[in-house]
């Protein structure tokens, strides 16, 4: 065992939007702020016909969505095949079956349009961004989930932002967790790949935090 293991990892568990999950280090542990995304998309109280998750990860935003009946089906998309074990795992357990999980980076190979995508990418860049980082976090969790080279972000985020614009339907959504620092600069990223009625979106605790699209009715 090793020391100063955060205690989900030790517990094989953490608590989601009234669910419980399992995780282990192969997928981040899921924090408060991202429960926050999932209740501002179920308080819209709108059933989308199929949604997307990139960086799925353990499946909590997906299959908390999922559960709460937000989408008649879901796709979730991980560059990590251990990750998506968990996640898989999590469908199970949940009996969430209106689901499908698949290696991709970002959307690359992902041809199906969707009226609703979500993500929680990786946002801190690994220098500028690191002294923010929790010492346990940067020790234990995995740095695929978190971190992008400060050289590559934003030519990173500028081609997402582009797949998420052709991947959506007419008139689809798009939300999306980031770093407070970045959203403001993203949001006229994700305007310039052109989605509209762009927004960024406070926490509770009054930072920047989640950053909202949508795509224009043709």
């Amino acid at each position: 065992m090793m020391r100063g293991l955060p205690f989900p990892y030790l517990l094989g568990e953490s608590e989601f939007y009234g669910r419980v999950f399992y995780v282990n280090e192969s997928v981040l542990i899921p924090r408060p702020e991202t429960e926050l995304l999932v209740d501002l998309i179920v308080q819209k109280k709108k059933r989308f016909k199929s949604m997307v998750d990139v960086g799925v990860g353990s499946g909590v935003i997906l299959l908390s969505l999922l559960s709460e009946d937000v989408a008649e089906s879901g796709l979730g998309l991980d560059l990590s095949a251990e990750a998506l074990k968990v996640a898989e795992s999590n469908a199970s357990n949940l009996r969430v079956s209106n689901v499908s999980f698949q290696i991709s980076d970002r959307l690359h190979k992902i041809q199906n349009q969707f009226d609703l995508i979500v993500s929680n990418p990786p946002y801190i860049k690994d220098q500028s961004h690191r002294s923010g980082v929790h010492d346990k976090v940067d020790e234990f969790e995995p740095a695929l989930a978190l971190y992008i080279p400060d050289g590559d972000y934003e030519k990173w985020f500028r081609d997402f932002f582009h797949q998420v614009h052709e991947r959506l339907l007419p008139g689809g959504e798009f939300y999306m967790e980031g770093h407070e620092a970045e959203l403001l600069t993203q949001k006229e990223w994700l305007r310039e790949a052109g989605l509209k009625n762009v927004e960024v979106i406070k926490d509770w605790t009054g930072r920047e935090r989640f950053l909202f699209g949508r795509k224009d009715q043709e």
